[in-house]
């Protein structure tokens, strides 16, 4: 597993220590591992990364196989052996769909600092990157609109899940301020500049706001430095750009804690006799023999205006799989005669 630090005012073992942290935290995510961090927020900013893994996990072995010293960052490439002393969570290894839409620029005005304006779309793009990093339980689709959390309407979420979704998440950058003057009289013109993302996180079927925190930090900004806007990587390596970049990473490995241990959540999309067609497939971790339960859902939404949810005691075996679909079969036709389009289908583990 490799992972990679910026070096920070000079400081080149610092930065190999955080790049190995790095590259630990990316391989017990995808080991199942939950990991807690203490770079979370204190006092609403972001501090100190420090890695560590659940009471019932321990890393038994780390070996150094590569280390690269560049200019501005230190990339490592590790073997670690992570052992889970318990039996991982049910999805752990399911790739969850996840909507990503992209960041709301709330702070336009204060964009106008360094010609922000297009810091939505490209914090889009980075924290689609550290999506694909940090969460392995999750395939992200990300899409260039964005969407309110007023407008994540019972309808709107029903027909994302239909369309193949499970969670969706909604972002807002609201502060680009800028603080107070940091500079000496004689030094170009320096000030403290604020960073701010809130973060919202919805399980579509069960219409719930699954996971809401808002994001802050700071770092110097020199309004007499020349940077191309934020889709240079000249941003990105400054001081706030790096502080910005380590929000997103945050971020991206909270989603992943939120949506480990969730069951992934299919529909039938077609039935043929004996066999139901799924819409999810290998893409998202199905295997050829992986066991999933038929769950009805009530047609009609009852007096509370709930749609009601059944368990049907029907289970059945995936006996053929593409990329995003699959075919299940019963052990009789008659196990499935009550089923229809859209019913909901829950992915056991493979095998049971």
């Amino acid at each position: 597993m490799t992972g990679q630090a910026a070096i920070e005012h000079g400081d080149v073992a610092k930065a190999k220590q955080a790049a190995i942290s790095d590259a630990l935290e990316r391989a017990a995510l995808f080991a199942g591992v939950r990991v807690s961090s203490q770079q979370q927020l204190v006092a609403g900013v972001m501090q100190q990364h420090q890695l560590t893994l659940d009471s019932n996990s321990e890393i038994r072995e780390i070996r150094l196989l590569s280390e690269n010293y560049g200019s501005e960052f230190v990339t490592v490439t590790l073997q670690a052996e992570i052992l889970p002393q318990q039996q991982l969570c049910k999805g752990s290894h399911q790739k969850k769909p996840l909507l990503l839409t992209q960041v709301e620029l709330g702070a336009r005005r204060d964009a106008i600092y360094g010609q922000l304006f297009e810091l939505d779309k490209n914090a889009t793009a980075q924290l689609s990157r550290h999506l694909q990093d940090y969460s392995p339980a999750l395939l992200v689709t990300a899409v260039d609109y964005s969407l309110k959390p007023e407008l994540m309407t019972d309808s709107i979420n029903r027909q994302l899940f239909t369309d193949g979704q499970q969670f969706v998440l909604v972002t807002n950058i609201t502060d680009l301020s800028l603080g107070k003057r940091t500079n000496r009289f004689w030094q170009d013109d320096s000030f403290e500049r604020f960073f701010a993302l809130d973060v919202a996180l919805y399980d579509l079927f069960d219409n719930q706001l699954v996971y809401q925190q808002q994001y802050r930090t700071q770092a110097e900004w020199n309004s007499e430095l020349k940077v191309a806007g934020s889709h240079s990587q000249q941003f990105w390596l400054q001081p706030y750009g790096q502080k910005i970049d380590t929000v997103l990473k945050a971020v991206a490995k909270d989603i992943q804690q939120h949506t480990q241990c969730q069951g992934l959540l299919a529909q039938v999309s077609h039935i043929d006799q004996h066999q139901v067609a799924i819409n999810k497939g290998s893409r998202q971790g199905l295997q050829l023999g992986d066991n999933v339960t038929v769950m009805q859902i009530q047609r009609f939404a009852g007096k509370d205006g709930l749609e009601k949810l059944h368990k049907s005691p029907v289970t059945l075996r995936i006996t053929d799989i593409s990329s995003d679909n699959a075919w299940a079969s019963a052990s009789t036709p008659t196990l499935v005669s009550h089923l229809q389009i859209g019913d909901l289908i829950s992915i056991n583990s493979s095998g049971l």
